[in-house]
């Protein structure tokens, strides 16, 4: 039996001092506030790895090579509070991107989808 993390246990994966950062996110919610919240960003894209995104399923149907996927920010699915979600904003490193898609992994942690905004 796999023992169920905490928030505070995930924490530990996205700590700013390790390896994480901290993204100011804005929700399209004028209720919930603009907040910083910790996560693992990244933006390589260029070496692909099967579980990542890796352009839409029209572009895979169509034989399209895809070279890199979009940036990614992981982070606790409660500091997103059911956000998250598409075309909310996240500014990461000075630089805004737009939420394409969120993908919750079920176990506390969601894989949001990034386009950066120029």
């Amino acid at each position: 039996l796999m023992p169920v993390e905490t928030d505070n246990d995930l924490l530990i994966f996205l700590n700013p001092d390790e390896f994480g950062v901290e993204a100011s996110y804005v929700s399209r919610d004028p209720a919930v506030e603009p907040k910083d919240i910790p996560g693992q960003f990244d933006d390589e894209g260029s070496n692909l790895n099967p579980n990542r995104w890796n352009g839409t399923q029209f572009q895979m149907q169509m034989g399209a090579s895809v070279t890199s996927s979009g940036p990614t920010f992981l982070c606790r699915t409660s500091d997103l509070n059911k956000g998250g979600r598409k075309g909310e904003k996240l500014t990461i490193k000075g630089q805004e991107y737009r939420i394409e898609d969120k993908r919750p992994d079920g176990t506390g942690l969601t894989l949001l989808l990034l386009m950066a905004n120029d």
